[in-house]
């Protein structure tokens, strides 16, 4: 059985870090220093002004005017990912190497900590692990 746990806009969440009011207004990962001028992942509300991630920085511009961009925070982004793997490892995960946000484990227990063929208080604690990382738990999929 392969489950996938899946937490959206991660990168963004990340790098907004306490400032999470302003993943609920329009917003973007900003492009890297001296890299393509594209942005990185959006929020909600820049989604809905037809803002997308890989979209060039004067089209997103031009679509949304009000958008924040948020510098990217590639260490902390690692730093996030590594908590999240170690507390999804200890709950009976084995994790398969994926990008940050998305993360393929092995095996049914994690499966059941996670869909509720466990007791409550270990669902709990898997929805909590992802929770404690990023304020949110993850989208979840099933594969027999």
């Amino acid at each position: 059985m392969v489950v996938c746990a899946l937490f959206p806009r991660f990168q963004l969440t990340v790098a907004a870090g306490e400032r999470s009011d302003l993943l609920q207004a329009p917003c973007a990962l900003a492009p890297e220093p001296g890299g393509v001028q594209m942005v990185g992942e959006v929020s909600l509300a820049a989604e809905a002004f037809g803002v997308h991630p890989g979209m060039r920085l004067g089209e997103t511009l031009a679509r949304c005017p009000r958008l924040t961009l948020i510098p990217p925070d590639p260490a902390g982004v690692a730093d996030a990912w590594e908590r999240l793997l170690v507390r999804l490892e200890s709950i009976g995960g084995s994790v398969e190497p994926e990008r940050p946000g998305t993360r393929v484990l092995r095996g049914a227990g994690i499966a059941a900590a996670l869909w509720g063929h466990r007791r409550s208080s270990e669902r709990s604690a898997a929805r909590a692990a992802a929770a404690r990382t990023l304020r949110h738990g993850p989208r979840r999929g099933l594969r027999p």
